[in-house]
């Protein structure tokens, strides 16, 4: 049996198609003065600022003329690997500290004679999740959540989406890292988290309506497609498929996770293949709001039973265990303990970010009997905001000790997207796709 290990580096022979923009906050120069005055422009605007702890300040802006208040708010608080629980304000970093989730940062916006709402703060590299809350009389608004109107990330249309409805919305600002900020960490998310800057280097995302396992219409899947996607290419592409929380829905991968980004990137560099992304919102019981309405059962049972063949059917993927990943956050991480115990032989490659499979003696063992000599790659992580690894070295010793391939690993976050982001990169970096075939992107 072969054991994965380590980073491989593939180079692949690409040539590249047209992308759908995924990114809002571009790096901007300062705005020529329009009769003395700059224009103005909505949603996030990040500006290189030598005047910044970090080297960049991002302006937010909101135009709402009807709002009686307006706040930023986000996974913008500061932790610190040393201080552990302090939070700091964004104003407040310094190297060793992480814009974290887990404390909501709030600041108010200032409106201007126009309802232009505004405000400015420093931050690090990376893709940063943010909102907005507003007052606004006349939609019936009281600190109601939003996301951003100004981005062009795509969306599920309507609005009948778990995070939507549970008034619980995020998008994300992407930030450059400057010299100053002196922190390989922050440089690598910036180098995979921020959008490839050639808009034909870049995948397509899109939302496709399905019904679920229990016949629920008005869902959709998340879909990418990566850059210069073949229908016809003779090998299929390799897939993944990526479960959320259970606060989140079908975007939480695509925008706060930052993985068509992540995966523009990392393909760019040759360092993996052109791999499709499926994410499903696992919400699907009626209109109920309540969190019971994700059943990992119900779930699990979705993904490979309804979901598996919609895919399969409708795109040119891997229909072999070998071309098939799992990954999950949080609760999603922990139905990734359903799915390998109901169906071990669909995926051969699991990753577990901030969320734990529960398996007894017994499953591992079923499991080792199921997949056999085949490959099994397991991928374990949290943010070192959340605990130890203790957990996770244990589920991966029980794996090893059957001789699958195991790993685990922390990174500087908390529970967030920004932290599924960094584990989702080095678990498609590092670990998927190796010890299988492996093909390059060719016509």
């Amino acid at each position: 049996m072969r054991e994965t290990t380590g980073r491989r580096t593939l180079r692949l022979a690409i040539s590249i198609l047209t992308f759908t923009a995924l990114g809002a906050g571009a790096v901007v120069p300062a705005p020529a003065a329009a009769a003395g005055r700059p224009p103005i422009v909505q949603g996030a605007t990040v500006k290189a600022d030598r005047h910044s702890p970090t080297g960049y300040t991002v302006t937010f802006t909101y135009r709402n003329p009807h709002a009686t208040q307006v706040r930023l708010a986000g996974d913008l608080t500061l932790l610190d690997v040393d201080t552990g629980t302090t939070r700091y304000q964004p104003e407040e970093w310094q190297p060793g500290r992480y814009h974290a989730g887990g404390t909501e940062f709030l600041r108010d916006m200032t409106r201007d004679p126009k309802g232009n709402w505004s405000v400015s703060l420093p931050l690090h590299a990376g893709g940063l999740s943010y909102w907005y809350r507003v007052w606004d009389p006349t939609q019936g608004w009281e600190n109601k959540r939003i996301w951003d109107p100004a981005s062009t990330k795509p969306r599920p249309p309507g609005e009948s989406s778990f995070r939507v409805r549970n008034n619980d919305v995020l998008d994300a600002v992407h930030v450059p890292y400057a010299k100053k900020q002196n922190d390989p960490v922050l440089k690598e998310r910036a180098d995979y988290e921020l959008p490839m800057a050639g808009r034909a280097k870049r995948g397509t995302v899109r939302y496709v309506p399905y019904n679920t396992i229990l016949g629920d219409s008005g869902h959709y899947l998340g879909v990418y497609l990566p850059a210069n996607y073949d229908a016809n290419r003779a090998e299929p592409y390799k897939v993944a498929y990526l479960a959320h929380g259970i606060f989140g829905d079908e975007t939480d991968f695509m925008i706060p996770a930052n993985v068509p980004n992540i995966l523009d990137n990392m393909t760019a560099k040759g360092e993996i293949e052109p791999t499709v992304v499926v994410t499903m919102g696992n919400h699907f019981t009626g209109t109920s709001l309540g969190f019971a309405s994700y059943n990992q059962t119900n779930a699990a049972n979705n993904l490979v039973q309804t979901i598996l063949p919609l895919i399969e059917r409708s795109y040119n993927v891997s229909t072999e265990r070998a071309g098939r990943a799992y990954a999950g956050f949080s609760y999603g991480g922990m139905t990734g303990g359903v799915v390998i115990k109901n169906y071990p032989t669909t995926f051969a490659f699991y990753g577990h970010f901030s969320g734990n499979p529960s398996l007894t003696t017994q499953d591992y063992d079923t499991i080792a009997n199921a997949v056999g000599d085949d490959d099994l790659s397991v991928f374990l992580g949290n943010g070192v905001f959340e605990g130890s690894l203790n957990a996770q070295n244990a589920i991966a010793d029980n794996f090893r000790a059957r001789g699958y391939a195991a790993a685990t690993t922390q990174v500087p976050g908390a529970h967030d997207g920004m932290t599924a982001g960094q584990l989702f990169t080095i678990f498609a970096r590092d670990h998927l796709w190796s010890g299988v075939d492996s093909v390059s992107a060719r016509r």
